[in-house]
C-alpha cells in the first residue's frame, strides 16, 4: 500500500500516467483476458495508471463478426475492469502487412469497443516503397480506415528506431498534419537511436518537444503520449532494447522537460523488468517531482 500511494502522488505531482507494456514480470506478454485482469490487479497494487494491450490478446479476432460474436463480452469485461482500477488502456501494434487493412479496422475497432486512449501504429506498412510515396500512401490508408469505420480512439503514430524507413519525427508529424483521429506517439529510444544517440541533455529533448508543438499544435502539450526505455544503437538506428538504468538515454531529463512545460499525458515504459525496476526508478526520482 505504501508503494501505491508513493506512485500516486508522484504520477499526481509530475501529471502524466505511469504505465508499462503488454504485462507484469510475472506475465510478460498478456495472451488471455483472464491474464489481462491478474495484470491489472497488479498494476493496481503499485498505483500505475496506464497498460498497452499487445496485439497477442487479440489474435483470434480475424474480422468484425468475430469481434461482436466472439470477444465483445471479453472486451467491456476488460475494459470495466480497468474503469474500476483507473488505469487507461491502449493498444498498439507494430507489425503489418504489405496489406494493412483488415488489421487497422480490428484493433481501430477494438480500442473504440474498449475506449482506449489510443491505438498506436508505426508508419511503416510500405517500407519496400521510397520514403514520399510510403509517406503519401500511409496518410491515405489511415484516411480511408478512419472515415469508413468512424474511429473513436484516436490513432497514434509512433517515431521509429532505424534509419531508411518511415517514422522519424518529422514524417510522424507531417503524417498527423495529413490525417484525421491522429496524433504523435513519441518513442524516445527510437529517435535516440536514430540520431545516434542524440538526445543528451534536457535541451536535446526539450528541442523535441517544441518541434511538436509547433507542428501539431499547442493543445499536445495538455495530453501527450510517449514510451521510453533504454535502448541499444549503431550507424543504422535501433539494435534493440534495454534497461533505461544502464543506458545513456536519461530518464531524469525527460521528466525535467515534462515538468519545464508543465506537460500532462502518459509515459509507457518498455522495461524488461516491467514495474519491478520501475519502482526503483520512482524511489530515485522522487525529489525530482517535490
Amino acid at each position: 500500500m505504501l508503494i501505491r500511494k508513493k506512485s500516486l502522488k508522484m504520477q499526481e505531482r509530475l501529471g502524466m500516467k505511469i504505465g508499462v507494456t503488454y504485462g507484469i514480470s510475472s506475465i510478460p506478454v498478456i495472451k488471455t483476458i483472464d491474464e489481462a485482469l491478474e495484470v491489472l490487479r497488479e498494476l493496481y497494487k503499485v498505483g500505475f495508471r496506464a497498460l498497452v494491450l499487445p496485439p497477442d490478446l487479440f489474435k483470434g479476432i480475424n474480422d468484425t463478426t468475430d469481434l461482436y460474436k466472439e470477444a465483445y463480452g471479453d472486451l467491456l469485461r476488460l475494459k470495466n475492469i480497468a474503469k474500476k482500477f483507473g488505469i487507461e488502456l491502449s493498444l498498439r501494434q507494430t507489425s503489418f502487412g504489405d496489406i494493412p487493412d483488415n488489421s487497422l479496422r480490428i484493433f481501430s475497432t477494438v480500442a473504440s469497443v474498449m475506449d482506449c486512449r489510443i491505438f498506436t501504429i508505426p508508419p511503416t506498412f510500405y517500407s519496400r516503397m521510397p520514403e514520399q510515396q510510403a509517406l503519401k500512401l500511409t496518410v491515405h490508408k489511415i484516411n480511408e480506415i478512419v472515415n469508413e469505420i468512424r474511429v473513436k480512439a484516436k490513432i497514434g503514430i509512433e517515431t521509429t528506431g532505424k534509419l531508411g524507413e518511415l517514422g522519424s519525427l518529422e514524417d510522424v508529424i507531417e503524417i498527423c498534419k495529413r490525417t484525421h483521429n491522429t496524433e504523435p506517439v513519441i518513442n524516445w529510444a527510437h529517435l535516440h537511436a536514430r540520431g545516434a544517440g542524440c538526445l543528451k541533455t534536457p535541451d536535446d529533448f526539450k528541442s523535441v518537444v517544441e518541434q511538436v508543438r509547433q507542428g501539431v499544435g499547442q493543445q499536445w502539450i495538455r495530453d501527450a503520449y510517449f514510451f521510453f526505455s533504454g535502448v541499444k544503437y549503431g550507424p543504422s538506428g535501433e539494435i534493440g532494447h534495454m534497461s533505461f538504468m544502464g543506458s545513456d538515454l536519461k530518464l531524469e531529463h525527460l521528466i525535467r522537460t515534462a515538468l519545464s512545460y508543465g506537460m500532462s499525458g502518459t509515459i509507457i515504459f518498455e522495461e524488461p523488468e516491467r514495474e519491478k525496476n520501475i519502482v526503483t526508478m520512482l524511489d530515485q526520482l522522487g525529489d525530482m517531482v517535490r
